[in-house]
């Protein structure tokens, strides 16, 4: 059994954002995220994997690490990596609607959302928002868990879309190291020893 079917399995799948989360528009970032490139990456304009691809060049891995439904919804689990270094954590939830209207949704593998999205003509995206996360919250959790790091508050992006009428759900959790190549040793010392 996979680590998202064990979380599936303790009742029933969490909601990634706790309902308390302060989401912010992206004009309120300047006063909310101190770290100038971690504000950069959260703003990338379009694709946040062409940004992500060009930044690492050949040291470039993207992983496919959950696609499939659980309790009544599809989830998609994806990181970016760069050298081995996890930059990026996405959760895709699309509803059993979703799925049953659009089935290809359910089958993207190894491409990534924005990839398989690319050229739809009835896909609407609301303006990004904003939070961050407890290192407690279920997503933070989880990103963290996997990227191999302590503890610490993570970014996230959430992404509402409209497929023709059909909606669904994309959360970036941006990890500490995004945009900052270098051995993985000295980046895990660099970020878990942060405040």
């Amino acid at each position: 059994m996979n680590d998202m079917a064990a979380s599936a399995d303790s009742t029933s799948l969490p909601p990634p954002v706790p309902a308390a989360a302060m989401w912010l528009p992206a004009s309120a970032l300047n006063c909310y995220v101190g770290d100038a490139d971690m504000r950069s990456w959260l703003l990338t304009p379009g694709l946040l994997t062409q940004r992500i691809r060009e930044a690492a060049g050949e040291g470039f891995a993207m992983h496919c690490l959950h696609e499939g439904l659980l309790d009544g919804e599809h989830v998609r689990e994806i990181d970016m990596c760069c050298d081995g270094v996890v930059w990026m954590f996405a959760h895709t939830r699309i509803p059993a609607g979703t799925l049953s209207a659009h089935p290809w949704v359910g089958q993207i593998g190894n491409r990534t959302l924005g990839e398989a999205l690319g050229g739809r003509q009835n896909l609407k995206r609301e303006d990004f928002r904003y939070a961050q996360l407890h290192p407690d919250s279920w997503l933070a959790e989880r990103a963290l868990r996997h990227a191999q790091l302590p503890p610490q508050p993570l970014w996230v992006r959430h992404s509402a879309f409209m497929l023709g009428d059909s909606p669904f759900d994309l959360y970036e959790a941006f990890l500490p190291a995004i945009g900052r190549r270098g051995p993985a040793d000295a980046l895990h010392h660099r970020y878990s020893s942060a405040p």
